[in-house]
């Protein structure tokens, strides 16, 4: 994997995504590769077309988000929306964790989203500031197998799972992105772990992307196209309510 550095003019942006004002990005790329990532078309050619081996760390991102917000309102920021702030690499760079510190000793809310059981190496972090943030684990199928072919350079579900889990059980707020959902891929068991450790769950349609024309993601896309949508989330709404599961759509 090709790793270069960069250093940056701004920090922090604004979000789209409901219930998130701002999104800080440590990284441009990830490192995981995963096959239905959208975030490649929001990275230069080089490290769309290489996706999971092209990687620009950020390094002077702390220094850049610490001056941004003498001038910023305070607000919820992601941790992330185009990168994995806890991909392989931030075990040695530790930006996430400065960035972390940063925002919440300014006042900010911070909601992280990731595949990585590095996030436990901030706990200290996120006990301090349980009221403040809330941690929450993609998870778009159970089986390791699966997902080493989708999502191939990423922690396995197996993994995640004993992180969330760790995590709940401080009391600190938990959610389980299901997204995307894959078409035909169970369910049942990702609502009961939701369940379980009292997150609450999201999730969205497997999105069809013009960078999807090969391989198992074009495979899936095809699939994607076919499948009955409507039925599936009445079936996952169901169920969730049957287990007394918070469901929401990730992008309503």
């Amino acid at each position: 994997m090709l790793v270069f550095r960069r250093k940056v003019k701004r920090a922090i942006g604004k979000s789209n995504l409901p219930g998130l004002d701002y999104t800080v990005n440590p990284y441009i790329g990830c490192a995981h590769g995963c096959v239905y990532c959208y975030a490649r078309l929001y990275c230069e050619k080089e490290i769309a077309e290489n996706w999971g081996n092209v990687v620009v760390v950020k390094e002077n991102i702390p220094e850049i988000l610490s001056k941004e917000l003498k001038n910023v309102k305070k607000g919820v920021v992601a941790l992330s929306t185009a990168t994995d702030a806890y991909q392989f690499l931030e075990e040695k760079e530790q930006l996430t964790r400065r960035i972390l510190s940063i925002l919440l000793e300014n006042g900010f809310r911070v909601s992280i989203q990731t595949k990585s059981p590095l996030v436990l190496r901030d706990m200290d972090i996120l006990v301090e500031n349980a009221e403040k943030v809330d941690v929450g684990f993609t998870i778009t199928t159970l089986r390791d197998d699966f997902a080493k072919k989708i999502e191939p350079n990423a922690p396995l579900p197996s993994e995640r799972i004993k992180v969330l889990k760790k995590i709940s059980m401080e009391g600190i707020e938990t959610w389980i992105f299901l997204g995307p959902m894959i078409p035909g891929e169970k369910f049942e068991e990702i609502v009961e772990l939701a369940k379980e450790t009292e997150s609450i769950l999201y999730y969205d349609k497997y999105r069809i992307k013009p960078f999807m024309r090969s391989g198992l993601a074009k495979e899936l896309a095809e699939k994607a196209r076919k499948f009955d949508w409507f039925e599936e989330f009445k079936k996952l709404k169901n169920y969730c309510e049957i287990l007394g599961v918070s469901v929401k759509s990730a992008f309503d």
